[in-house]
């Protein structure tokens, strides 16, 4: 029989859960169906196929809970303390000191054992989410109810899709696709959203169950897709080992089949199945920084005008050899104007080099860089110098000027706070020009 995989189902409900001990009135929020003016055409339809894939999978959830759970997700005891020694690393809420909380999105509930072996292993708080309501209640039964207030240690449980998790709810110090990702109707975006919700320094991991229908249940369970993990990775702020971009699986009796990643071989010794796992970088810095001598050319004038964030375009022609190893996204690091005396000194600044897909104004890619500290003047035709240290995310659409702008905000909080780091100032101090190339 072909090898499928147990698929954790989610999707966008936005149907917060209870807890089944104090069940109160679930209220619905409900999906708008209003479209951003700013979505792409076919969007209805996009919208209806997920809802689609959504029910399908939701019902799949129901029937495995509904059924022999020990034959439709086995080992989850053994499987949730290897997933939680991967995910924390050794880290607790004591470790990291008095006031501090150790967060993890958990993105399928399944029996709920991870969430248990995480809080057991010192995580503060836990956010468990699922399309199933019926799933989410019975791995709920093993905690008790959550108190009012926000800071208590606790697991909570929410019936929502990854795009549903506030920014308020994190930032996340791990988060766990718990044998969910190859189930969602979009893996690489489901990916992507989730590295938006993690601080510097955090885990992804990434684990998958493998059935080869013994348990006669392979007909709840969509089949594995080709998941290229590597690719899906390509353009986050994540690093992995060479074994856990590639995904070893594990052969029957549970045996490594050649992974080198220590982490990556525990838990794939547990789960006889593929488990990937990525952190993000502390501050969020690059392996090498990148440098950029450009003049200043016309943009489109939506910085200052639209978004209330000015912003200084480099030359991408001269910039080409640094454009073909630069990942269409936001980087942070620091800029100036060498040839004027009053901005020759380094000034922290965020980065965009990209398309701009939430406008769709044009193919060519541009590099944009917003000075955090005030230049006074327009300066287009004069040479800025800029160095790229770290790397925040991958360009995006979003669904419209609000959100893009509020994502901007965000992104320039990040970066200020890890330029303020002595590392990263270390890396211009004392540096007074560079070649172009």
């Amino acid at each position: 029989m072909a090898a499928s995989v147990r698929g954790t189902p989610l999707a966008a409900l936005n149907r917060a859960s209870t807890h089944p001990r104090a069940r109160r009135s679930a209220g619905h929020r409900g999906a708008s169906s209003r479209i951003s003016r700013a979505a792409p055409p076919g969007a209805d339809a996009v919208a209806e196929q997920k809802a689609a894939h959504v029910a399908e999978i939701t019902a799949r959830r129901d029937e495995m809970v509904a059924g022999c759970v020990s034959c439709t997700m086995p080992d989850e005891g053994d499987r949730g303390d290897f997933l939680a020694d991967v995910a924390l690393g050794g880290r607790s809420v004591e470790a990291k000191g008095e006031g501090s909380s150790l967060r993890v999105l958990v993105v399928g509930a399944e029996t709920g054992k991870l969430a248990k072996s995480l809080m057991d292993r010192g995580a503060s708080h836990v956010l468990v989410i699922d399309h199933s309501q019926a799933m989410l209640d019975r791995a709920a039964e093993l905690f008790d109810p959550p108190g009012t207030l926000g800071n208590d240690p606790c697991v909570r449980f929410l019936r929502a899709d990854v795009a549903d998790v506030k920014p308020y709810q994190g930032p996340f110090d791990a988060v766990v696709f718990n044998d969910s990702l190859a189930s969602e109707h979009d893996p690489a975006d489901a990916l992507r959203r989730a590295s938006l919700l993690v601080s510097p320094g955090s885990t992804v991991v990434i684990s998958q169950r493998i059935d080869d229908g013994a348990n006669g249940v392979s007909d709840l369970h969509p089949a594995l897709p080709s998941m290229d993990v590597a690719a899906m990775i390509a353009d986050l702020p994540l690093e992995a080992s060479a074994s856990a971009a590639d995904g070893k699986a594990m052969d029957g009796e549970g045996g490594s089949s050649g992974a080198k990643s220590a982490s990556a071989a525990r838990t794939e010794d547990c789960c006889s199945g593929s488990c990937w796992t990525f952190e993000v970088p502390p501050l969020y810095a690059m392996r090498g920084a990148v440098e950029m001598r450009a003049p200043v050319v016309s943009g489109f004038g939506r910085g200052s005008k639209q978004m209330g964030v000015p912003t200084a375009n480099m030359d991408p022609a001269v910039l080409a050899p640094q454009l073909e190893r630069m990942r269409r996204g936001v980087y942070f690091g620091f800029a100036r104007l060498p040839d004027d005396p009053n901005n020759a000194s380094w000034s922290k600044c965020v980065i965009n080099v990209g398309q701009r897909p939430t406008f769709a104004d044009g193919a060519g890619v541009t590099i944009e860089v917003h000075v955090m500290e005030t230049m006074g003047r327009d300066f287009y035709g004069e040479t800025m110098e800029c160095v790229a240290l770290g790397y925040l995310r991958p360009e995006m659409r979003f669904a419209g000027l609000r959100e893009l702008v509020g994502r901007i905000m965000t992104d320039i909080g990040l970066a200020r706070n890890a330029l303020d780091a002595e590392s990263m100032r270390g890396a211009v101090d004392g540096k007074n020009s560079w070649s172009a190339d």
